[in-house]
């Protein structure tokens, strides 16, 4: 499928960074021009070119690799996966081209673990993790902020939360096994992954992993 250009709008763009538990702001905001999706046999191309704009914090940079959030000519969200910028200023441009060997799920999931996808998060709550049916909850943080990034592909990829700011309802330890739900930025609609995460670091900003339970034979 050849790229086909599409008009956007109200793109804001954020800096890539893997794995880190820290919230950025944009670098660039009020963003207009095109993305486009495109197929290649085993290729994946991604291009988005913005022709107006504001640049903040520094800026972008060629070389460098940022992903953006922003809305379709519907007003509809979308957020891209990391790309890299091939032209920096005010008139930026990113391009990325992701290339599907023949190999298995399994494979394509270790073998692109870089492949991200980050959602801004508002109204974060984190709960100690009890079973369904137990009639209690017992509330960690509330009204937090964050990032959720789902890293590698389905269904050997996983999700890492970090939160920050919010009320810490009680006190929270590393290794406490939590759920999460929040409020996706983007849309303003609830956002809820249906996993369970184990508190990798209960500093500030606080970092969970999903939690990974072994099949038994």
């Amino acid at each position: 499928m050849t790229p086909i250009p599409s008009p956007v709008k109200n793109v804001r763009v954020y800096p890539y960074i893997p794995d880190a538990p820290i919230i950025v702001q944009p670098v660039f905001v009020s963003g207009a021009g095109t993305y486009s999706v495109g197929t290649l046999g085993t290729n994946v191309f991604y291009n988005l070119n913005l022709t107006s704009g504001e640049a903040q914090n520094g800026g972008v940079h060629a070389g460098a690799k940022y992903y953006a959030i922003g809305q379709d000519q519907e007003g509809k969200e979308f957020t891209t996966t990391w790309l890299t910028c091939t032209q920096g200023g005010n008139q930026p441009q990113f391009g990325r081209t992701v290339h599907f060997g023949p190999h298995k799920v399994g494979a394509q999931a270790e073998n692109h673990a870089n492949l991200a996808y980050s959602v801004h998060l508002s109204d974060v709550a984190v709960n100690v993790f009890v079973p369904p049916f137990e009639p209690l909850a017992i509330p960690l943080i509330e009204n937090g902020k964050g990032i959720a990034t789902f890293a590698g592909l389905l269904p050997g990829g996983s999700w890492t939360v970090s939160v920050t700011d919010g009320t810490r309802v009680n006190p929270l330890q590393d290794g406490t096994v939590v759920t999460i739900s929040a409020t996706n930025v983007a849309t303003g609609k609830p956002f809820h992954i249906p996993a369970t995460f184990v508190t990798r670091d209960s500093g500030e900003p606080a970092v969970f992993v999903e939690r990974r339970i072994l099949d038994e034979q």
